[in-house]
């Protein structure tokens, strides 16, 4: 029996069969924890050194061009490995064995936090946990900034995306902006120009530009919609406004913390701070992708209903656009005016991360107790090896201890 061949055999040396794609994938969104950065890690090793399924430099050059469209980074990472082994339905395959475990894990964990949230011991625990999280998002910043703005113009670009933010203007909006001055700072009108036919010579395929309006057209909708009083409103309303982050949002993970406070919280009502926290708790404490808080947050707001659809629309966008994406790779890659756009973007959305840290950060620091939780765990995260996951059940312990102190 002959051995699979891969979909692009010059990107893969060896071939993988249906159940070895599906199974590689499935056990890494089971043990696949610590976010991007390690879920990226953990596919290098099998699959470029064991496997040989993705060469290094394609693999490489995938990772940078993930950046370049919205979603999350490692998911679809994955279903770009889908796509060189097996086309389209290699990116349904292994992007579907990645997301499920980790929804699963997070509609428990949700099931059993909405059981059992009205304790007092819990109430307790999460006045611990929520400094914890509010330096777990302040890291992720610390860490992306030097990288995102290492220079004077991109420096710019992100104190610029933090005042707008500050000053309530659409995080969309300031996204888009920052992008927009990626380009005006680096490329001019012709070269632009010429970048644009480049790329959109090579996206001339069939059913390329359809994949595209699938991922683009409906999120904005998303802006119209209101909250309604009946559960199937609720699921519409649910299922737009995922749908609208699923295309919109780029670079990190956390950036997702930056829509749902802005959106649902701020614009909506239909949330709390505190109850955002609470679903990236859960997010945090399963393995696969941060975007598994939507799948926490469907359950807060609507139940299980509430938690598929969220779920289902957050993640829908990645799969035709890294269909997408395989198509139109050999020409992305090479893009200046895609990387010149990326250091723009990528600033504004680290000053609109930093401006819904600060918002955030003025609703969970109420005392002093509280103030050393989130300073303790910043410097825990920054100068040791410790990660999110060990933080979150010693912010936890904190909190209870607090509460047997007199007075």
């Amino acid at each position: 029996m002959s051995a699979p061949l891969p979909h692009q055999p010059q990107y893969a040396a060896e071939g993988a069969s249906w159940p070895q794609l599906i199974g590689l994938f499935a056990k890494l969104g089971v043990v696949a924890f610590g976010g991007p950065v390690a879920h990226i890690a953990m596919m290098d090793r099998e699959v470029v050194e064991r496997r040989r399924w993705v060469d290094r430099q394609h693999f490489l050059d995938l990772m940078a061009a993930t950046n370049l469209l919205p979603g999350p980074n490692s998911t679809q990472m994955t279903m770009h490995v889908g796509y060189v082994q097996k086309g389209d339905r290699g990116v349904l395959a292994a992007g579907g064995a990645f997301i499920a475990p980790a929804a699963l894990v997070t509609l428990a964990l949700s099931w059993a936090w909405v059981r059992f949230r009205d304790l007092a011991l819990v109430d307790a625990a999460f006045a611990g946990i929520q400094p914890v999280v509010l330096a777990i998002i302040a890291m992720a910043i610390v860490t992306l900034a030097p990288k995102a703005a290492d220079d004077a113009r991109t420096r710019v670009i992100l104190v610029a995306a933090l005042g707008a933010s500050l000053l309530g203007v659409d995080e969309l909006i300031v996204i888009a902006v920052g992008a927009l001055l990626g380009w005006l700072t680096y490329r001019s009108w012709r070269r632009l120009r010429a970048g644009l036919r480049g790329l959109r010579n090579g996206a001339a395929s069939s059913g390329t530009l359809a994949l595209l309006l699938v991922s683009l057209a409906p999120w904005t909708l998303a802006a119209s919609a209101r909250p309604g009083g009946s559960d199937a409103e609720r699921l519409w309303l649910l299922w737009w406004w995922f749908l609208r982050f699923g295309v919109t949002l780029f670079g990190s993970g956390y950036l997702l913390v930056a829509y749902l406070q802005s959106s649902l919280v701020e614009r909506l009502g239909l949330l709390s701070t505190a109850q955002l926290l609470e679903a990236i708790v859960i997010g945090e404490m399963t393995p696969g992708p941060l975007f598994t808080v939507s799948t926490a947050l469907g359950y807060l707001l609507a139940g299980g209903p509430g938690a598929i659809v969220a779920t289902v629309a957050i993640f829908l966008p990645s799969f035709p656009l890294a269909m997408l994406l395989g198509r139109i790779m050999p020409r992305l890659s090479r893009s200046r005016v895609a990387k010149h756009v990326l250091r723009g973007l990528g600033a504004a959305v680290v000053g609109v991360m930093l401006a819904v840290a600060l918002t955030i950060a003025a609703r969970v620091i109420v005392d002093v107790a509280s103030a050393l939780i989130a300073l303790g765990a910043l410097a825990l995260l920054r100068f040791t090896r410790l990660g999110p996951i060990a933080l979150v059940p010693v912010g936890a312990t904190v909190g209870w201890l607090l509460t047997l102190l007199p007075g």
